[in-house]
């Protein structure tokens, strides 16, 4: 009996230490919802990057693809949304705040690891 939560113990430690170095080589970056534009307006990510959504515009807002592949929930004002970058969302995206308003991200090659 006392094999079994050992081997569950080791299993979550490595576990958890898989996931720290997954997550060290991600990144977070912010994109900050205004009345009428994205702050920033283009970003280069790569593949499991996490793009973080703030809305300071005043009222709701969504954040979605311009192919439609992609949109956020509505965020409303003052709050905001997380997305983890997926290759289907490079390009173009888009939300309505007192007009349309378009940002990009850039799909960028993953930096050699020595």
């Amino acid at each position: 009996m006392l094999c079994k939560p050992a081997y569950l113990v080791s299993v979550l430690f490595f576990g958890s230490v898989s996931f720290t170095a997954d997550t060290a080589l991600s990144e977070e970056h912010i994109v900050i919802i205004l009345a009428s534009a994205y702050f920033p307006e283009h970003i280069d990510v790569q593949i499991g990057d996490t793009v973080r959504f703030i809305n300071e515009s005043g009222q709701a807002h969504a954040v979605s693809g311009s192919e439609g592949l992609w949109t956020t929930d509505t965020i409303a004002a003052r709050a905001e949304a997380t997305v983890h970058f997926q290759p289907e969302m490079a390009g173009r995206f888009h939300g309505w705040s007192d007009r349309l308003i378009e940002g990009r991200l850039d799909l960028t090659r993953a930096p050699l690891i020595n």
